[in-house]
């Protein structure tokens, strides 16, 4: 099925050149909409039916990729022309692949452990594709002005917050609350509630991202592709009349870049950029040394990161929390509730996208937030993919990198040079391509405020959609004027960028959740693949061209089709079919059309077998039908405690469900007598006592525990309880305090219960014998 490549320039030149742009095309293009689209979560649970929007627009984006890999492939080999040439990155991906399996199988929820590694895994396999097309630093070249390009329309977006979108945030929340609450399922009143307004206050600078350290680190990475393009003027800078003005434009896309990533305010990855830059220059001076010593630097490096893991673990342990301010406190909180994770699951971890769900049994009981996220790369992999997802995870990224640090650079080929020359009408097509794609697919997603009056609508649309495609021609227009060819010393700069650029988003990743975010996912992924493709071409590895007969075609064919058939199957129809009916079953809920609410639940909930969420949402509705007194009141009730099982059958980690139908076996015990009421109340009982093992640092579930443990007759039970309430209440308000010091305290708990549960600790007491 395979002969060797006999002459690899020559048979790059037989590769089909117009289906290689076309599939460039497509993958930027997915680049650009992620990159200016939030596809992070919204809301503190994946599973609330909020924003789920941003599922669908993730799957079908991560359809496109993994569509156009097979299709790629397949049509490739049928037609006789991929160079196959395997390396780390198939490597790591079946590692990781075979633990996402193991992982999934034992996830608690699997529509999220499916829609987490499917997010994962599609910007991978585009990598894997560009990697054999980017065969020329053409190629690498238009990769690159896109992602710089999308670098200037993310700090359009910063300067645009920073100067105006803030404020005018702050003055519409000021006038109504609602509006902006609402819409992120955000419960007035509550301990969320405090948080949004807390960050609402503080003026965070996130671009199209959901933090301003992801934003921080998406400009970081964007400015390192800024950097190579300079840096390959520079070196023709004499050989180029025109050198100056091209040089300029080049600085001025990278200054801009610059620019946003001070507006973010992120340290972490203002650090991170230092430290790249430090990187990058030592490697510029001393690369033909690292190489020679290569062996001992890999150990170096190797020790340097585990004596500092030890002193932070010695540290944290003494103190409670790292050495830095607020946030390094809440990450020591994060690191050790995931530690206690891994040693209750360390085979497979809780499967992807599951850490949301099981973080609250062991987050500390002081800690103010319930995070999606432990906010360090590795934890990250470890918790949800085990310790053989990491190591695939490593494999995959790490051993392309160490390749190209540890390897000779050689000089471009004459030949190379020439293919620059022809350059630019690619480039013009792509141009017009990602910004007709932007104007197009953006406006189906990104809807202009309600609240908009009519006259103030068109100048939205502009800063909406036609302000973000302006800076991205005008960032594409600047990044144009560079290349990628230059040499200095034995060293590739342009490599050199791109790895040290790469390992800067992974030292911030130390202390942050950002590359996890789609849009900085996939250009990580693109600019991996421009690394890889660049070393493979100055040091060219065996390569063997497919030559399948017809029987193997077919079964290429099939097997591609296949493929498709399953993720189409069991990761992108079951969402988008169950989305659009619970969006409309929200809608017909809130104008008290019931039947056709629940109606609609039940389609979806057919439709997405895995998914909690449907029928999680149709209990609250039956619960809103009883207490606004909408029919029969016991069968709402009954129909509210069938909906939550079916929905705990579909998450059994999720204390709300628990805690809801705890509230469904209270209320069936008020409308029944004798032993069926004293029935009903054992099942409150052993269901709030599930929900409080599944999150046990939360005084409020602690409380009605121990309300019904009272009305139990277990008093001495109620009594542990309402102590335990208190004590976590406390905690958290001495962490409340050290965190915002002058600030006033807000009670989680709420003051009635917390005072409440105090006389309860005195009654109860006084009563024992």
């Amino acid at each position: 099925m395979t002969r060797p490549a006999i002459n690899s320039d020559v048979s790059k030149r037989r590769v089909w050149p117009i289906p290689d742009y076309v599939i460039l095309a497509v993958c930027l293009c997915v680049v650009a909409l992620r990159a200016t689209y939030s596809e992070g979560p919204s809301v503190q649970f994946a599973d609330q039916a909020v924003g789920l929007s941003e599922k669908v627009y993730s799957l079908i984006l991560s359809a496109v990729l993994i569509v156009s890999f097979v299709v790629w492939f397949v049509w490739g080999c049928c037609s006789r022309r991929i160079l196959c040439r395997l390396g780390w990155l198939e490597v790591g991906l079946c590692l990781f692949t075979v633990a996402a399996g193991l992982a999934g199988f034992f996830a608690a929820n699997k529509r999220a452990a499916i829609t987490g590694y499917v997010t994962l895994l599609a910007p991978v396999l585009m990598a894997i594709v560009l990697v054999q097309i980017l065969d020329s630093p053409g190629k690498v070249r238009l990769v690159l002005t896109t992602v710089v390009a999308l670098g200037v329309v993310c700090v359009y977006q910063c300067a645009e917050q920073f100067f105006y979108t803030n404020q005018m945030m702050i003055e519409q929340y000021r006038q109504g609350p609602e509006s902006l609450l609402e819409p992120l399922g955000i419960e007035p009143g509550s301990f969320t509630h405090m948080l949004f307004e807390h960050r609402l206050f503080s003026r965070g600078i996130y671009g199209f991202f959901t933090t301003s350290n992801s934003a921080g680190s998406f400009a970081l990475l964007t400015l390192f592709g800024a950097i190579v393009l300079f840096m390959g003027e520079f070196a023709r800078r004499r050989l180029d009349e025109s050198a100056a003005a091209r040089l300029f434009a080049c600085g001025v896309a990278a200054a801009v870049i610059v620019f946003g990533l001070l507006i973010t305010g992120s340290k972490g990855a203002i650090a991170a950029a230092i430290i790249s830059m430090v990187m990058f220059f030592a490697y510029v001076h001393w690369g033909r040394w690292i190489r020679a010593h290569r062996a001992g630097v890999l150990i170096t490096c190797v020790l340097f990161m585990l004596v500092v893991g030890c002193l932070a673990v010695v540290y944290g342990s003494a103190h409670g929390r790292l050495p830095g301010g607020n946030s390094m406190l809440v990450r020591w909180q994060y690191w050790r509730a995931s530690a206690q994770m891994i040693a209750d699951h360390p085979a497979t971890g809780v499967g992807p996208g599951n850490f949301v769900y099981f973080y609250p049994r062991y987050k500390p009981a002081s800690a103010l937030e319930t995070v999606a996220d432990p906010h360090n790369l590795g934890l990250s992999i470890l918790t949800q993919y085990g310790p053989l997802g990491l190591v695939g995870f490593l494999v995959l990224v790490l051993a392309p990198l160490s390749s190209v640090m540890f390897s000779p650079a050689a000089r471009l080929l004459e030949q190379e040079r020439q293919q620059q020359r022809r350059f630019w009408p690619p480039a013009l097509v792509l141009l017009v391509l990602i910004s007709a794609v932007l104007l197009i697919v953006r406006p189906m997603f990104i809807k202009i405020p309600a609240f908009a009056p009519p006259g103030e609508r068109g100048a939205a649309a502009i800063m909406l959609y036609l302000m973000p495609v302006a800076a991205f021609v005008l960032g594409f227009l600047l990044a144009t004027a560079g290349t990628v060819s230059s040499e200095r010393g034995g060293v590739n700069m342009a490599l050199a960028a791109l790895v040290c650029g790469i390992f800067g988003v992974l030292i911030h990743n130390l202390v942050d959740f950002a590359i996890f975010e789609s849009g900085i996912y996939t250009a990580f992924w693109a600019l991996m693949a421009c690394v890889i493709a660049l070393q493979r071409r100055q040091h060219p590895q065996p390569e063997f061209v497919m030559e399948p007969g017809f029987y193997e075609k077919l079964i290429l064919v099939a097997a591609g089709g296949i493929l498709i058939w399953v993720f189409f199957r069991h990761a992108l129809m079951p969402v988008a079919g169950s989305v659009p009916r619970i969006e409309r079953a929200r809608q017909a809920a809130s104008f008290g059309r019931f039947e056709q609410a629940h109606g609609l639940l039940a389609v979806a909930a057919d439709n997405d077998p895995l998914s909690p969420i449907a029928p999680a949402m149709s209990s609250q509705v039956y619960l809103y039908q009883f207490e606004s007194g909408a029919g029969d009141g016991s069968d709402l009730v009954y129909g509210a405690r069938s909906s939550l099982l079916e929905a705990i059958s579909r998450n059994s980690a999720d204390f709300r469900h628990f805690e809801r139908i705890t509230e469904v076996h209270v209320l069936l015990s008020e409308v029944s007598t004798g032993r069926q009421k004293q029935a009903w109340l054992s099942r409150a009982f052993g269901s709030a006592s599930r929900a409080t093992e599944l999150y046990p640092g939360s005084g409020r579930l602690r409380f009605r525990l121990a309300e019904i443990a009272e009305r139990l007759d277990n008093r001495d039970f109620a009594r542990e309880q309402y102590k335990e309430a208190v004590e976590i209440e406390e905690s958290y308000r001495r962490q409340f305090q050290r965190m915002y010091p002058g600030c006033e305290v807000f009670s989680r708990l709420g003051e009635e219960k917390y005072e409440s549960a105090k006389e309860k600790l005195r009654t109860l007491g006084e009563e024992q014998p």
